[in-house]
């Protein structure tokens, strides 16, 4: 039985990161090891986290040759301003291969390669608060905890329902959740023989590289493509523990947090959550972000 965190992360998140990580020391078993995958021009930075706890992987390691970086292009003329290309699969150019989704590649390419029983997924922006163990994540029949919000995606989430179709075209499947549920959490548990399986089906019904096929798409999810695959295709022992609650408390407003604001979020802790979440796109103050580490590791 094990646990390993993984993040991915680049530069402009590292003060966060690194943050994240002093969480993730303090409240983790002294065994439990803390992944990141970066750009690989950003590996060196993050290898100057020095906690003999912390693997730095870059994009290469876990990508095929052919997927090449075009990060000195920022961004290829012709295509709208936001879409921001980091690769271009060499073998088939386009569409070239958004930062966004390469990252998501990298995520499920990295917990791919895990011999870990439980692979604890926390975006840079997350602070672990108390106390990270195992058992948290797996059932007493050892299957790995799903977050699961039934309902969670409406008629008026357009993207959400472009991802949601993507994971059953990519799966191959016609099955349809009733019950519309989101998967998508900054803190969530994946079962890395899951993973496998999940790629492993994009790859038979395709018949191509997992890696090729999704980096192709413009629609992507990869949590809800793991969820859908986990709650339509893998035998239903793995569907008995699914959770509604992600044991995260978050600020996904785009709002800032002021100090008064982020003590009366901290004030609506569950007693349950383990960590919490300030969206970096809400641009809280780094000040204010400081003020909640410490009042968590303060316990106040």
């Amino acid at each position: 039985m094990s646990l390993q965190v993984v993040t991915p992360s680049h530069a402009p998140d590292f003060p966060s990161f690194a943050r994240l990580h002093r969480s993730v020391i303090e409240h983790t078993d002294p065994m439990v090891r803390h992944i990141v995958a970066v750009p690989d021009r950003d590996v060196p930075l993050f290898r100057s986290v020095d906690t003999g706890r912390l693997d730095v992987i870059g994009y290469r390691a876990v990508l095929p040759r052919r997927f090449v970086s075009t990060i000195p292009l920022a961004r290829i003329p012709g295509l709208p301003r936001g879409f921001r290309i980091n690769a271009v699969n060499a073998t088939r150019p386009w569409p070239p291969i958004r930062g966004w989704m390469l990252q998501q590649l990298v995520k499920l390419a990295v917990v791919s390669t895990l011999e870990a029983d439980v692979a604890l997924l926390i975006d840079s922006d997350v602070l672990i608060v108390r106390p990270l163990v195992e058992s948290t994540f797996r059932d007493k029949a050892g299957v790995v905890r799903l977050y699961r919000s039934p309902h969670g995606i409406t008629p008026a989430m357009t993207r959400h329902l472009a991802w949601q179709a993507a994971a059953r075209a990519l799966l191959g499947t016609s099955k349809v959740e009733p019950d519309s549920p989101d998967y998508i959490s900054a803190f969530a548990s994946w079962d890395p023989e899951l993973v496998r399986a999940s790629t492993s089906r994009v790859a038979e019904t395709t018949s191509r590289d997992w890696r090729d096929v999704i980096g192709s798409r413009l629609d992507f999810s990869e949590f809800i493509f793991y969820g859908t695959y986990v709650m339509t295709l893998a035998d239903a022992r793995y569907r008995t523990n699914t959770q509604q609650r992600s044991l995260c408390h978050s600020h996904w407003d785009p709002t800032p947090l002021d100090l008064e604001h982020a003590d009366r979020f901290l004030d609506r802790l569950h007693p349950d959550d383990v960590a919490v979440h300030i969206q970096s796109n809400s641009l809280t103050d780094e000040n204010v972000l400081r003020h909640i580490a410490e009042r968590m590791r303060s316990g106040s």
